[in-house]
């Protein structure tokens, strides 16, 4: 653990995850065995999110190996429960993703692997030169997408799933919930002991909205191409429209931070929360 010394403490609510919201750590199991690689409406959506899943693993380790470095700063006892929670839901979270990615390499995909190997890479490179502000920053950073897609996800089903149904839908689905469900965590960390928040805004801007953009979407290509899929004219169109409705929902949001006592959890994000839980609830049992 790292006592943080940079910046001065905000001065804010510790926990702004609302009282009757409990951040569970959950086990349900998922037989991804029989999932096609094309697993939602169509391969636009489905080689969306599998490319997002190719990111998740190594970002959600580094969540926790940041939260866990910067425990011994953070005296309230909701957040410090918030904070082992969110460890727990992640560590989950990525064991699940690597199931899914191992499925994935097995379809032929072999840039995968030498991405992860740059992913690492890059995210420990830039761990190593930033200053400890900038360094917990990043998990604030990663779970506003997550958060982000997450909530597009519940909110826009259609959109994403159409008309299918499998064990690779009810996990993205559960997923997709816990992550609403620690939504506040990170940000707090960062907001607890950090004053600074437009260094948020900035690490989002210049830094992590260039390198998620070309990740997913790099990668997304990546396996469209591998495909076949946009060697045919015909996809082109579907391709770019996939593109132009999707980029609000990574692009959007990074100035909120910088608002004067922004926090999170508005009462839409409630309403969603809630609307997800009764809708997975055979999950969650």
């Amino acid at each position: 653990m790292t006592r943080y010394q940079a910046g001065s403490k905000s001065g804010l609510p510790h926990s702004s995850t609302p009282e009757d919201i409990a951040i569970k750590p959950r086990r349900p199991e998922f037989d991804f065995s029989g999932v096609c690689k094309y697993w939602l409406r169509d391969p636009f959506t489905s080689q969306f999110m599998n490319a997002l899943s190719i990111v998740v693993p190594h970002s959600e380790r580094t969540v926790i190996d940041i939260v866990r470095k910067y425990e011994g700063s953070i005296s309230d006892p909701n957040l410090l429960r918030d904070m082992d929670a969110l460890i727990r839901q992640e560590g989950r979270h990525a064991l699940m993703h690597l199931r899914c990615n191992e499925l994935l390499k097995k379809c032929g995909y072999s840039a995968i692997r030498p991405f992860e190997r740059f992913q690492k890479f890059f995210v420990s490179a830039l761990r190593r030169i930033s200053p400890p502000a900038w360094e917990l920053a990043m998990p604030a950073a990663f779970e506003h997408f997550t958060s982000a897609i997450s909530r597009d996800f519940v909110v826009n089903q259609s959109f994403w799933v159409g008309e299918q149904s499998n064990a690779a839908i009810d996990f993205t689905n559960w997923h997709a919930f816990e992550e609403l469900e620690h939504q506040a965590v990170c940000f707090d960390v960062f907001a607890t002991l950090e004053k600074r928040s437009w260094l948020l805004t900035l690490s989002l801007l210049f830094v992590w909205m260039p390198a998620t953009l070309v990740s997913v979407y790099g990668m997304q290509l990546y396996f469209l191409l591998k495909d076949g899929i946009l060697l045919k004219r015909k996809n082109w169109r579907p391709y770019l429209k996939f593109i132009f409705q999707s980029l609000p929902m990574l692009t959007r949001g990074a100035f909120k931070y910088a608002a004067k006592g922004f926090r999170p959890w508005s009462p839409k994000d409630i309403t969603i929360y809630r609307d997800q839980e009764r809708r997975i609830q055979h999950i969650l049992l």
